[in-house]
Formats: structure tokens, C-alpha cells, sequence
């Protein structure tokens, strides 16, 4: 029987047609598992939407912040969303993981999971809040995974927990995480890819049933199907970030604009009025990269190659050093070099620096011999204080005094607003690199800037 159409009663098997007496309705008490972006947004939201929410880390330090209504990052609105639950005492915060799912019939898995050096993903976390859980989870409880995990981790959990508890009867599900940093409160209430798999369809009436306050429709796949959405929605997203950056990269080299080239190709209904087509930066932070990873390690163990992935790849890697090219182009030998980096956080609206371009950018200029100071209005203090190799500003006109070269990664609006003469006067030269595409460059050109921009056409000019 095909897996999205089988009418089985979830693990351990039973009679769907009748009304599961854990199925969740609002008030119903549910446990979200791993406090960090998605967690913490997911166990907000829940709250919001009337659940009675246990939410549980093992960082106890994470917790106490939690508890205190402070989200562990940066996110607009969310602060006020915790205090709003808090309030209502129908959210709550734990570090115990394996209590925090005793009574609870449904246990949200929602960490951020971890990325190594190489953007794979680091399960260790997850694997260790299912050993830790599964002593207390309720009988017939429904399993919930949005984490980012590779396709096949839902059935290693399941093995996992049949290792201790081989008689239990539960239900798992996987919905493709698709929150937006700046953006993950509107996305998680009016989810923009309603997907969710299970291989039997009681488990999916179950989970449509918790959702249903959203009052959106769902579509149902089956449980593999629904994690390989994920991986294949963002190396989608990432072949057309990194198709565009490379028709911009032509674009500057022969006078064209790559900016208006995106315009006029999402007028085209098969490309579609929201495709990523902007040139700019490399897609970083590592939610894009993961997926990428996955899926060529999977093309590995398959004996498949993923020739497309792997030129994305690496035409990625390469992307970010657009910078270095631009600044080598102006100036040269970069030895002593002044440069001011605006932006630090992977994009706007955030507060983390986990696996940001700028960061790997900087690391770049320093190696060349430059120095480095930096100004962002979000960037977690705590994180910027663990990097020695630049000088950080919390204003603006401070960081940019003296320089050389403005480099502006992080596309904050706060930017578009300096006082562009005061900033000409404060530096050395007036060089400005804009990797957005944010600023107007008629106005700065004329103003006296030699501006850059990427995939515009505009012309390097020395530094001199």
C-alpha cells in the first residue's frame, strides 16, 4: 500500500477510525523540545494559540533567560510573545527534558540542529533529548519533528525508542521547518509550505487536528517525503542564489545590470514574481548549506552523482570573496588597510552570528593584513566579545572613522539612513563596497564615493 494513502494506526497499529482520546485540542497540554530559534518561536506560538506548553532545554542558563521572558536571540516580537505566555501561565520553561514530557501526549521535537565545519548536521542533540524522553513519554503520544535533521532521521528515532520501549505505541510526524528569521512568528501562524508526513492517517489527522487553529490546508505526504521537502526546497533555493550571483558577477564585468536583469526575469511566469534572483553574497548562515550537504552525502552512499549540487557548491564557496576581489581590485596590495564593516549578523532581524559571511569575510581582510572595525545595531554582544580579530563600535560614525573602505554585509535599514556627508568626512578615503545593492549610487557617486555595488555594472575604481 502506498505510504501517503495508508489508513494504519500509527506505530504499534490500532483502529484510526475511532477518536484517539490524546488527540490535542487547544488548552490540550503539549512539550516542545529544543529552545533556540524554532523552539522558542514554535513554543510561543503554541502558547498564543491557546496550548498549555512545557518547554524544555537541557541549558539550564538558556532557561533562566527564558523564564525571565528573553529569547536566546534576536527575533521581532518574540520577547513580547514569551512574557505574553508567561503571563497567561500557559508557557513555561524546563531544563529537565525528560520530565518536561510526563502527561503530555504531544512531544514537538524542534531543535536548530547544529552544523560542523563543513555545514553537516550534528544529531547529537536531538538523539540525546529522544534518550533522555523516552522513559517518560506518554502511551499513544504523538511525536511531532520539525528539527532540521536529514531524511531518515524520523525512523532512526523511532528505532531508538523501540530499543527501550519495544511495546509502545506512538505516532511520529515530520513538517519541513520553514520560519524565516525576522519573519518566524508571521511564518510559523501563517505557514507558507503547510506540509506534513506520516505513514499512516490517523497520525496525519492527528497533527492537522493541533493545527487546526491555523486554519490553513494541509498537504499530505508521506514521512520520507516530507523530510526530503525540506532538503529539497532549500538547494533549490540555494541553485537559484547562486545562479543569479553568477550572472551578476558577468553582469559587472560587461556593463550590464544584473538588478534590473532580475526584474525583468521574474516578469516571466515560469520564473515567477518572487524568485531569488538578486545578485549579491553567497547564501550562508547554514540553513541553506546543510540541506546541500545532505543531499550530496546522500548522492554519496548511493553511488549517485550530484553534478548540479556540487557545482553549486562550489560556485558558493567562492562567492564571498567578491569582496576581496573588489578590495584588491581598488587598492591593491591590502596590507594596512583600513576597512569598516557594517553588518555582522547573517542577515537582518537577527542577532546571531552563527555562520555569517561577514565574519568569514573579516577573517579574510585580516589575513590579508587589514585591520577591521565593525558596528551592528542587533549583534548578540556576548557573541561579538568571543572575536578578537576586529574592533566592534556600537556607533556607527565611530567604527567608520578613519577608514579606508566602508563594507556594508548586513543589509540593516539603519544603514540607508547614516548621514553619507558626515560619513565622507570622517574617512580616510571615501570607498564604499555595498553587497545589498541598498544604497542609491547616483546620490553617493555624485556626493564623491567611489561606490560599489554587486552585479550592477559599475566599474572598479582605484582607491587612489
Amino acid at each position: 500500500m502506498d505510504k501517503e494513502t495508508n489508513t494504519g494506526g500509527g506505530i504499534g497499529g490500532g483502529d484510526a477510525s475511532a477518536q484517539h482520546p490524546n488527540t490535542p485540542t487547544p488548552q490540550h497540554p503539549i512539550s516542545v523540545l529544543g529552545l533556540w530559534h524554532q523552539g522558542v518561536v514554535g513554543a510561543a506560538c503554541m502558547a498564543h494559540l491557546g496550548y498549555d506548553v512545557f518547554a524544555a532545554d537541557s541549558d539550564a542558563a538558556r532557561v533562566e533567560q527564558l523564564n525571565k521572558g528573553k529569547a536566546p536571540l534576536y527575533e521581532p516580537g518574540l520577547d513580547e510573545l514569551i512574557q505574553k505566555g508567561l503571563r497567561s501561565g500557559r508557557l513555561r520553561f524546563t531544563a529537565d527534558v525528560a520530565g518536561a514530557v510526563k502527561g503530555r501526549p504531544v512531544v514537538m521535537v524542534m531543535h536548530d540542529t547544529p552544523v560542523d565545519e563543513n555545514d553537516r548536521s550534528d544529531l547529537s542533540g536531538v538523539l540525546r533529548d529522544v534518550a533522555a524522553f523516552t522513559p517518560n513519554i506518554e502511551d499513544d503520544a504523538l511525536i511531532f519533528v520539525t528539527a532540521q535533521v536529514p531524511a531518515g532521521t524520523c525512523g532512526r528515532i523511532v528505532n531508538e525508542i523501540r530499543k527501550t520501549r519495544p511495546s509502545l505505541r506512538f505516532g511520529i510526524a515530520y513538517s519541513p521547518e520553514n520560519l524565516r528569521l525576522g519573519q518566524a512568528i508571521e511564518r510559523f501562524l501563517k505557514p507558507a509550505l503547510p506540509v506534513i508526513g506520516a505513514d499512516d492517517a490517523h497520525t496525519l489527522d492527528r497533527v492537522e487536528k493541533l493545527f487546526a487553529p491555523l486554519g490553513v490546508k494541509w498537504m499530505r505526504v508521506n514521512l520520507r517525503t516530507a523530510e526530503m521537502t525540506k532538503h529539497a526546497l532549500n538547494a533549490f533555493l540555494a541553485t537559484s542564489v547562486t545562479f543569479a550571483n553568477e550572472i551578476g558577477n558577468l553582469c559587472d564585468e560587461i556593463g550590464a545590470d544584473g538588478v534590473k536583469l532580475a526584474e525583468v526575469l521574474r516578469m516571466e511566469p515560469r520564473v515567477g514574481p518572487k524568485a531569488m534572483l538578486f545578485p549579491g553574497l553567497g547564501f550562508s548562515g547554514g540553513t541553506l548549506a546543510r540541506d546541500m550537504q545532505t543531499l550530496r552525502e546522500m548522492g554519496d552512499r548511493a553511488g549517485i552523482e550530484t553534478l548540479m549540487l556540487d557545482g553549486v557548491w562550489a560556485a558558493n564557496r567562492q562567492q564571498n570573496r567578491l569582496v576581496m576581489r573588489k578590495l584588491k581590485r581598488i587598492f591593491g596590495d591590502l596590507a594596512g588597510v583600513r576597512a569598516c564593516v557594517l553588518g555582522l549578523t547573517y542577515k537582518p532581524d537577527t542577532s546571531t552570528l552563527r555562520r555569517s559571511a561577514a565574519i568569514e569575510i573579516i577573517a579574510e581582510m585580516v589575513q590579508a593584513g587589514m585591520s577591521v572595525a565593525a558596528h551592528d545595531p542587533k549583534a548578540d554582544r556576548a557573541e561579538v566579545a568571543r572575536h578578537k580579530e576586529f574592533s566592534f563600535f556600537e556607533d556607527a560614525y565611530d567604527a567608520v572613522r578613519g577608514a579606508q573602505v566602508m563594507v556594508i554585509i548586513t543589509g540593516w535599514p539603519e544603514y540607508r539612513k547614516l548621514d553619507f556627508g558626515r560619513v565622507k568626512g570622517l574617512m580616510e578615503k571615501p570607498v564604499i563596497i555595498d553587497v545589498n545593492n541598498m544604497l542609491k549610487a547616483d546620490e553617493l557617486e555624485a556626493a564623491g564615493f567611489n561606490y560599489l555595488d554587486v552585479g550592477r555594472g559599475r566599474a572598479v575604481k582605484g582607491g587612489d
